[in-house]
């Protein structure tokens, strides 16, 4: 793997830059699809006036599947073992309400589309979320061994890599871009569909990597080390062009994907805009404060800062943190204690934080804001008080760019178990989102014999969008 050397430079609040930019994390900034105008162009000019409304995405992914329950679906006439220790509490929009510990969000719900019949019938954490990313079903679901569904070459391309696919590119910011980490199942197995999958390395997303003590990031050095000119990079830049011309014969695409990769790291050394979205400390104290300082809240920020940079979508993952008995959002044990202390108030803070500031920065009107896990959790509380795995309904949460605004779409049955009404495929999810994106419905990708494949097998579904 090549990198770039840096120096051992540190950011805002100590955090230290990393003393290289590994070309591995660097392969979001895509290619130009020559017919992406068209395709856009006749959409606009006819069919829909949402298709391409999105001119930039924040995923957030709260990894191990969040209960229904105890978040966007209450149920208080259920029975107790189902409705489970929390109350509603009513939002801005009449009618809707939230689980209580999310009062800062429940301000916002004139801003948000929640969708509360999100199926499909995975019920293992890796291949779920695979086809909560991709849209597409895992060859292994529901396998026996999670350990044997591992990321392959093969796979379907995570939502952010078909962008990159298809967006004209610019040289000075990747199009897709994910933090703080690779998410894994115990912290094990990787979840597949997080990367480029078949499309290859220039399309994987560039990472930006949480510190080890949770807080921050440790950020890729964006920076020159001391010595190192814009001029004299570009000699050297030049003179590697020069020698590689002479030597160069005939090379497998993975050596093709590999000068490219090296392209795009050059460009990223040179950009004003990414080194300036990546100072975190640049941003005002109370700012960094009103989104939380812990790790998903500054990731949310850092995710803003991005996003207004032209980064074309960033993926937020809920990151591993223990304890145990339920990491991340897999609360099998003591699930209304874990929602209560580490995961909903985090949550809660940086999710109406970042929508204020769209808002307010009068740029939610053309950002998609997407809020989702693999899946929801059972209706029956355990012997353990933990909620298990359950795929059969989710409640996920939309804003921006095209969706409607203020409602709920869709709904669970009386005990959140199953859809009772227009329930919600992954596969149309994702053509949704894609539609909003302006990546074309009918557009195919190929494996690696070359073989055509759809980017997206489901239907963009219009009673989401305006």
């Amino acid at each position: 793997m090549w990198s770039v050397k840096g120096g051992n430079q540190r950011l805002c609040g100590g955090i230290a830059r990393r003393d290289f930019l590994s070309l591995g994390m660097i392969g979001g900034l895509g290619l130009a699809r020559p017919d992406l105008h068209a395709a856009r162009a006749v959409a606009m000019g006819g069919q829909t006036s949402t298709f391409g409304r999105a001119r930039r995405c924040l995923l957030l992914f709260l990894t191990g599947g969040p209960p229904q329950h105890d978040t966007w679906d209450p149920k208080p006439a259920a029975p107790e073992r189902v409705r489970g220790e929390f109350r509603p509490i009513a939002s801005n929009v009449p009618g809707i309400q939230l689980a209580e510990l999310f009062p800062r969000l429940a301000r916002h719900m004139d801003k948000v589309c929640l969708v509360r019949s999100v199926t499909h019938g995975d019920r293992t954490h890796t291949s779920a979320g695979y086809t909560m990313l991709t849209g597409m079903p895992h060859a292994n679901a529901n396998a026996q061994s999670a350990t044997s569904i591992r990321p392959s070459p093969h796979d379907h391309p995570h939502m952010g890599a078909l962008l990159a696919h298809v967006r004209p590119p610019r040289r000075d910011v990747p199009t897709f871009v994910t933090l703080p980490e690779i998410i894994k199942d115990d912290a094990i197995n990787e979840y597949p569909g997080q990367d480029a999958g078949l499309l290859g390395r220039p399309f994987a997303p560039f990472r930006i990597e949480g510190n080890s003590a949770r807080n921050g990031f440790t950020l890729p050095d964006m920076l020159l080390p001391p010595g190192m000119t814009g001029a004299r990079l570009a000699d050297r830049r030049v003179l590697l062009e020069q020698v590689e011309r002479v030597l160069r014969r005939p090379a497998p695409e993975s050596i093709n994907d590999m000068d490219r990769s090296r392209q795009q790291a050059f460009d990223l050394l040179a950009s004003r805009p990414m080194r300036q979205a990546l100072a975190l400390g640049q941003e005002p104290p109370a700012s960094r404060e009103r989104y939380g300082m812990h790790l998903f809240g500054q990731g949310c920020l850092l995710a803003r800062r991005l996003l207004e940079a032209g980064v074309g979508l960033v993926t937020v993952y809920w990151h591993y943190e223990g304890p145990q008995d339920s990491p991340v959002w897999d609360t099998h044990q003591n699930n209304f204690r874990h929602l209560r202390e580490r995961l909903i108030p985090p949550t809660d803070q940086a999710l109406a934080a970042v929508l204020s500031d769209l808002d307010q920065r009068g740029m939610l009107a053309d950002t998609l804001v997407i809020c989702m896990g693999e899946f929801g959790r059972t209706t029956l509380v355990n012997r353990n008080a933990g909620r298990d795995h359950w795929s059969a309904v989710q409640s996920i949460l939309l804003a921006g760019a095209g969706i409607r605004r203020g409602i709920v779409y869709g709904a669970s049955d009386r005990d959140g178990a199953l859809p009772a009404d227009r329930p919600v495929t992954p596969a149309d999810l994702t053509a949704t989102i894609l539609h909003l994106l302006g990546v074309p419905e009918n557009l195919e990708v190929h494996d690696r014999t070359q073989r055509p494949l759809r980017a997206c097998t489901g239907t963009a579904i219009q009673g989401l969008m305006l």
